[in-house]
């Protein structure tokens, strides 16, 4: 399990991270989102030991990364930037991370060399940028760590490539039951992977929630009346964002579909339909609902 307590992070006169407390169980994939410079990074960083945090603190199972040497052979941080050797081979960078994880499986690292069409013998340095990303993969994957800390490592990867490691998490999750925190722009990832969703902005962690119970908190509705009418008539509901287009109205509302059906039935609509959301349709919500968006207008032309 890990666990933060009030976890704070400042970088000279900015607090990135502001009193993160957030708990992950073992043997979860749990994602991790938020707006561009939110933190995700730094409290990764922190998760695995690379930081010190100013205040608070970081355990797995009472064990504090930033002070426990033993706890941090059970970890895996995977940067969005990769670390190879200057001249290295996947090979000799196996070999490199065996020196240090007293788990690490060579045969399953020759398996997954051999499984993703890359020559273990060849340097790194000739490798295309999505090369990259799987030989890194390859080396996370076949240290068997206890705990899998990957921040923004599928990017770059082609559509076949990510399917392929998606399952092979899953499957060292089923079977291994290591625990794997993975940050990610890509909510439609996210949501066919994580069993719970971390959502930070400005440095707090704003949502954690199972992945399942988070689609379900806000729903959208497509509604008509006969006549005339306005917003009003959908008073007593939790609407979050709602437009207009002649008689049919869109509106998202957050509760339950039983309690929105229930009560949209009493006043006899011409049209009731309720769909689920995606998980980027929720984040996109729940950002807005914070203040963070973008008003795009189109600039004067320069004369």
């Amino acid at each position: 399990m890990i666990k933060t307590e009030n976890l704070s992070k400042a970088f000279e006169d900015k607090m990135v991270l502001k009193g993160v407390k957030m708990q992950i169980n073992d043997g979860s994939i749990c994602g991790l989102v938020g707006s561009n410079g939110a933190g995700k990074s730094t409290l990764i960083r922190c998760i695995s030991g690379v930081y010190t945090p100013d205040e608070g603190e970081v355990n797995f199972e009472g064990k504090r990364p930033d002070k426990d040497a033993s706890v941090r052979e059970d970890i895996f941080y995977l940067a969005d930037e990769a670390y190879f050797a200057e001249g290295s081979s996947l090979k000799s960078m196996a070999r490199f991370y065996a020196s240090y994880y007293p788990s690490y499986d060579m045969k399953y690292f020759e398996h997954l060399c051999e499984s993703f069409h890359l020559d273990a013998k060849s340097k790194i340095s000739g490798f295309s940028k999505g090369m990259r990303r799987q030989a890194a993969l390859i080396l996370a994957l076949a240290a068997r760590t206890k705990y899998l800390l990957l921040d923004e490592s599928f990017d770059g990867l082609d559509p076949v490539v990510r399917k392929a490691v998606r399952k092979l998490i899953c499957r060292e999750v089923a079977d291994k039951n290591i625990t794997v925190l993975i940050s990610s722009h890509s909510l439609r990832e996210l949501e066919d992977l994580c069993d719970q969703l971390l959502f930070l902005h400005d440095g707090r962690l704003l949502l954690d929630q199972r992945t399942d119970d988070l689609k379900i908190r806000l729903l959208k509705a497509q509604v008509a009346f006969e006549g005339d009418y306005d917003k009003s008539i959908f008073e007593g509901f939790e609407i979050v964002k709602y437009e207009k287009s002649g008689s049919v109205s869109s509106l998202i509302v957050r509760g339950s579909e039983e309690h929105i059906r229930k009560h949209i039935a009493k006043k006899k609509p011409l049209l009731l339909e309720i769909l689920p959301l995606s998980l980027e349709e929720v984040f996109t919500c729940e950002a807005e609902s914070l203040g963070y968006t973008f008003d795009l207008e189109e600039g004067e032309e320069d004369e």
